[in-house]
């Protein structure tokens, strides 16, 4: 026998219930509106109605677009076994595309007693994403900013009590691995994945430790040596904590140190004023804490490093953050040193649109390290619209 059901709490979402078998369906519709002010110091900058790499210019301008964190997915359930769908709009906010964003499947073990494993396309747990809910760069907090990002990726997790254990591989991050010989000289850059990615994460009550770390195989060409072999390590260790004050109120902070956290493309060093994605200022792909070879020939590298930290209050509907990261590398000049801060206030308009103002400033630093390379800074002002079905 069929049952469907129409059920809401911060959400409606449309419930098939048949026998053992239950199947949910969502969707969400997260546009907004926002005016953008930037001065790009001396980074390149795709302006609204510039040239592409508009460079030194002050740059305002007003943007309504479909964020690429949009979504609609199927959960279906059938006594132990569990499995999410979830595609988003992707691409940017003028022209958006159609994207896988999970897909996994669970068993828990005597119910859960024994644990869970999941296997699939997945999120990292080592990340401070989900804690701040910053809203205009999709979702994303202060990426960049003092806090990771979660990307997901194919990889597989066992879950028990407060404890996770994840393999993810690497073949997605290819690209970001040998992307790290930009410019040296070598030829026949190829990436070998003779590792997954290990992570690690332990929660109890409010307070989160995690780490991760994995070691690349690169082969090259040289001149007279041909398939030499390079290794590079990365990861990343993070605490963070949430705790509860009161009945309304709730603090974040959080931390982290990376070593080349970049080549899977977790850790940022706020490298830019984007608006590609036309969302907001947010880390574009030159901007991942990448090593850097020091020589070509070499098999010797710059390790790129990343402290970052940032700490929010939410009292009710009200959140303000404010987050810092430095970035270092024995190539460059000078650190990296970044800001951001935020404010909003979430307004639900009925059970399923809620709409959330907010204004934020960001200063990403002197772009690797260069400090003859003018600061670029911004300052946003808009709302976000998200409808839940």
């Amino acid at each position: 026998m069929l049952i469907f059901v129409l059920a809401g709490t911060s959400a409606f979402a449309m419930t098939f219930k048949a026998g053992d078998n239950t199947i949910d369906l969502y969707a969400q519709v997260r546009a907004f509106t926002v005016f953008n002010f930037t001065n790009t110091g001396d980074r390149s900058f795709n302006c609204q109605g510039a040239a592409t790499g508009a460079v030194g210019r002050n740059c305002s301008q007003f943007l309504i677009g479909l964020q690429p964190n949009s979504r609609g997915g199927i959960r279906w359930t059938h006594g132990d076994f569990f499995v999410h769908n979830e595609w988003g709009s992707g691409g940017d906010a003028a022209t958006p595309t159609l994207n896988l964003r999970l897909i996994y499947g669970d068993y828990k073990f005597a119910g859960g007693e024994k644990g869970r494993i999941r296997i699939g396309n997945i999120a990292p747990i080592a990340n401070t994403s989900y804690l701040y809910d910053r809203k205009l760069n999709a979702d994303n907090a202060l990426q960049g900013f003092g806090t990771l990002w979660e990307r997901r990726r194919v990889g597989i997790n066992y879950e028990i009590g407060g404890f996770s254990v994840s393999a993810f591989s690497m073949r997605q991050e290819s690209a970001a691995v040998t992307g790290a010989f930009t410019g040296s000289g070598l030829t026949n850059v190829a990436f070998t994945e003779i590792m997954p990615r290990f992570e690690v994460a332990y929660k109890v009550s409010s307070l989160t430790l995690a780490g991760s770390y994995v070691k690349s195989s690169i082969t090259a060409d040289r001149e007279n040596d041909l398939n030499s072999r390079y290794s590079i390590d990365a990861g990343h260790i993070v605490v963070a904590a949430n705790p509860q004050i009161g009945n309304n109120a709730r603090f974040i902070a959080s931390g982290f140190y990376s070593v080349n956290a970049g080549l899977y493309q977790q850790v940022s060093i706020g490298g830019g004023f984007d608006d590609t994605d036309a969302v907001s200022v947010r880390s574009g792909a030159s901007a991942w804490a990448m090593p850097t070879l020091q020589e070509a020939g070499r098999t010797d590298f710059d390790n790129t490093k990343v402290y970052g930290a940032a700490i929010a209050i939410v009292v009710d509907k009200f959140e303000a953050g404010v987050g810092v990261q430095s970035a270092k590398n024995d190539s460059w000049d000078d650190n990296q040193t970044g800001m951001g801060l935020y404010a909003n206030y979430k307004i639900r308009v009925g059970n399923v649109f809620r709409i959330t103002p907010e204004v934020g400033y960001y200063h990403s630093g002197n772009f690797r390290g260069n400090s003859e390379v003018k600061d670029s800074k911004g300052f946003q002002a808009g709302i976000q619209f998200r409808f839940d079905i």
